[in-house]
This record gives C-alpha cells, structure tokens and sequence, in this order.
C-alpha cells in the first residue's frame, strides 16, 4: 500500500473517532439540557397543582386543577392518596395507566397510542404527517408531598411526540454531518498527502535519473531545512562517493590498458621476428601459440581503452556524417572475409546523413558487422543491412542468420563481457566488450539500440537523430 494512502486513511479513521466522539459528547449535552427543563416544567405543574387542590373537598379537585393556567389535560396527571385511593386523574390518564416504581422519581415509560388522542398544540397539527409510529415516550416525574389530609403521591407524564421526532432528526443529521466530514476529511487528507509527498516523489524521479552516465547530476536544494532538506543532502552526498568511486575505477581501467598497451606491442613484435627467423617446427608452433594469445590480449586491451574513453566521455563531436557510406566501406573492407566465409551481403542503405562522430560511428558498424560474421552460419549465411528514415530519425538494421539467441540471454548481451556461451570466446574470439561499446556509442548520440533473435536470424535495431 502506498504511503499517500496509508496517510489518508489513518487521518480519515483518526477524524472518523474524533468526530464521532465529539458527537455523542455533543448529543449527550443537548439532551441533558432539554430534559432538565422537561423535568423543571413538571415539578411546577406538581406545585401549581397541589397548592391549588383542597384535599378537605376532594369533590372540588378536578374543578379547581381544570382552572390552572398549565392545562392540566394536557398532561398524563393522577393523585393517589396514601390509602392508594386515585382522588384525580387527568383525561389521558383515564385511557391507560402507568406502573408506579419505587426505585425512580423520574423515568419513561413508552405507550402505545394514537396521536389522535394526545392534546397537540395547533401549531404543531403540520408535524402530525410526519408521525410514523404510535408509540409515544413519555417522561414521568413522581412527587410524595405531605398534606393536612395526609401523604399523597402525584404521578405526572408528558408525552414527547414531537421532541422524540426532533432527537430522531437531530440524529440523522449527526449521521449524515458526519459521514460529510469523515469524506471531506478523506479528500483533504488525499490533497494534503499528495502536496506533502510530492518532494519525496520528485526526489525518487530525481534518483531514477541519476545513472552510471549521469553520476554529475545532483538533487536540487530547497530553501526550508527540514528532513527533505537533509535526506537531499545526504543523497547528493552519497552520489559524490560514488562519482568518485565510479571515475577511479575508469581511470584506472584506462591507465592499466594504456600501461599494458606498449608491452603487449614489444612482445608481439619479438615473437613475429623470432617466427621470421625460421625455428624449428616444434618452436614455431609454440610461438605462433603464444602470438596468437597475446593478440587476442591486444584486442581486449584496445577495447578496454576504447570503452574507457566512451564511458568518460559525455558528449561526441558532432559534424555531418553519411553513415550510408560508411556501411559501404565497412563491407568492403570485410569483402575476403565474407568471401572467405561464403557469406552473402543485402545492402538496402537511403542517403543518411545525420550529426555524429565519424570515428565513432565507423567503430558503431564496424562492431556490428564483425559480431554478424563471427555469429553466423558456419558457411552459406546472410547478413543483411539496412537504414530508412523515420520520423526524424536514422534506423539502422544489421540482421544476420545463425544461433538464435535465447530470450533470457538478450537484455544481458550489451552487458561487459557477457557471453551467451562461455565456450564462444574461445571459438569466436573477441573481448565481449564489442556490444559494450556498440550500445555506449549509440547512448552518447542520444538514440537506442535493441536486439531481436527468432528463427534463426539475429537482428540490432539502431536508432539515431537525424541531423535535422
């Protein structure tokens, strides 16, 4: 799971436990409060209702409490003296009765009943539609008070219809203000992470870029110093070591070739005039032994300094080249070998001319028709050669029949001293470092090369800008 992610759910789950926390906290305190006021609003209606009842007349209690200002019908209202005599009871209480319980002064109690019979005030009368059950809460309150006739208990209960129905609406909203927040708070997590992981994902491109070749290049500093800041830092610190790292070995390559380069030639030389002197056979082929070796040793120094001159080298000089004829020349000047070896060229080359170096260039076809001669069929092969306009671009193809390539060795044949076989540096010769410089020329005019190999036939793509 990416970062960006993991970072916007934890924030959304963290908001999603806080919101919902603040909520309960917040509903809690809203009902507290109203209810207070319920229970407030029924102990003065107890109050009003007994200071204005005579229990010395009982006769004259429901006449006396119908007068009060509170409407007692409006309530569940009943006063029960102390021989559990009921000596009033409102109209809604006469419809149903409500357990008395010792344990509370104040609890619910639910109802089932028809809103058609509770008192509604005419301005809620538009709310009534909205009614989808007929089991009514109320809120009951008991009082005992002692009187001149005696203790006496008062039972009162209001029915929250419309109250229920705003807590009912009050929770939906709560529902539905959270489930917005908790998305908002996913979309504004999303964004935030994005913007504050853009440095790293800039810095992660930045990496990618830095190759072999581009060791030079470095990760741009911003201003605030924070941890990007020092992670930056310590990156460009590392890729300093490794530059580093990377330009002595190089230079040492290229120093140990070039050291080697002049013995090699001292050797040579001497074994070719000890081979002009006429030795004895079992002599001569010893030294043609060791001759034939230390060519193949001079091969491989000279590639060393040629792959250590590309691989120091970030640029070529550019002027003008017609790579058309120097395939042609390249051709001709294997024209015994190819005779030699009975193979038979296709040249199919436009008139290209593109912006490169000429020496590279030369080594670029040289190398390629080289490895398709040494890799070809052992007599009777092809090799066929093309270039075309493309797009702006030179494509070069040099295709040749013989062993086909397994498709796990292919990415690996530009690679240093790759072989498919190990047996073939000793069949075919070479340093293995052929392909090496073929693919570093290629990088340094900015095109690409590719390789194909499938029914006997072996093809390298070369791609190159054309000069326009």
């Amino acid at each position: 799971m990416r970062i960006r992610t993991k970072f916007t759910l934890w924030i959304s789950l963290v908001s999603l436990s806080t919101t919902i926390l603040a909520s309960l906290f917040v509903y809690i305190e809203l009902l507290e409060e109203p209810y207070k006021l319920i229970d407030r609003e029924l102990y003065e209606v107890v109050g009003a209702a007994l200071n204005a009842v005579d229990f010395s007349q009982p006769a004259e209690t429901g006449r006396r409490l119908e007068k009060l200002d509170y409407h007692i019908n409006r309530y569940w209202f009943k006063i029960i003296d102390e021989n559990e005599k009921v000596l009033y009871s409102s109209s809604l209480a006469q419809l149903f009765d409500i357990p008395r319980r010792t344990d509370k002064r104040k609890f619910f109690f639910k109802q089932k009943i028809s809103p058609a019979q509770l008192w509604i005030d005419p301005g809620d009368l538009d709310e009534l539609n909205e009614i989808t059950d007929d089991v009514v809460n109320f809120r009951v309150v008991v009082v005992s008070r002692d009187t001149p006739a005696g203790p006496c208990v008062v039972m009162i209960a209001k029915p929250l219809l419309f109250f229920d129905m705003e807590l009912q609406e009050l929770r939906s909203r709560l529902g539905w203000g959270i489930c917005g927040t908790v998305v908002l708070v996913f979309l504004v997590s999303y964004f935030l992470a994005g913007r504050l992981l853009r440095p790293i994902s800039t810095i992660n491109h930045l990496i990618r870029m830095i190759r072999e070749q581009s060791l030079n290049r470095r990760i741009p500093l911003g201003d605030s110093r924070d941890e990007l800041h020092v992670l930056s830092t310590s990156l460009n610190m590392m890729f300093d070591r490794l530059q580093y790292s990377f330009t002595r070995q190089k230079e040492f390559i290229g120093n140990a070739a070039h050291e080697l380069k002049s013995p090699l030639t001292i050797l040579m030389l001497g074994h070719e005039e000890m081979l002009a002197a006429n030795p004895p056979e079992k002599v001569r082929q010893e030294l043609e032994k060791q001759l034939n070796t230390m060519r193949r040793l001079s091969r491989l120094v000279r590639d060393l300094l040629d792959i250590s001159r590309l691989e120091q080298g970030e640029s070529c000089q550019r002027q003008p080249v017609r790579l058309d004829q120097i395939i042609d020349q390249v051709v001709e000047d294997y024209h015994e070998l190819l005779q030699a070896r009975r193979i038979t060229v296709d040249i199919d080359t436009a008139t290209a001319s593109l912006l490169g170096d000429p020496e590279q260039l030369l080594r670029l076809m040289i190398n390629l028709i080289d490895n398709a001669i040494k890799y070809n069929l052992a007599a009777d092969g092809r090799i066929v050669v093309r270039t075309e306009k493309n797009k702006g671009q030179t494509v070069v193809t040099v295709a040749n029949t013989g062993p086909t390539i397994p498709d796990g060795d292919l990415p690996r044949i530009f690679d240093q001293f790759y072989r498919v076989e190990k047996s073939r540096s000793l069949a075919y010769g070479g340093s293995g470092l052929g392909l090496t410089i073929v693919k570093r020329i290629v990088e340094l005019h900015g095109g690409n090369i590719t390789a194909a190999s499938d029914n006997g036939w072996t093809t390298f793509t070369v791609v190159l800008p054309d000069m326009s």
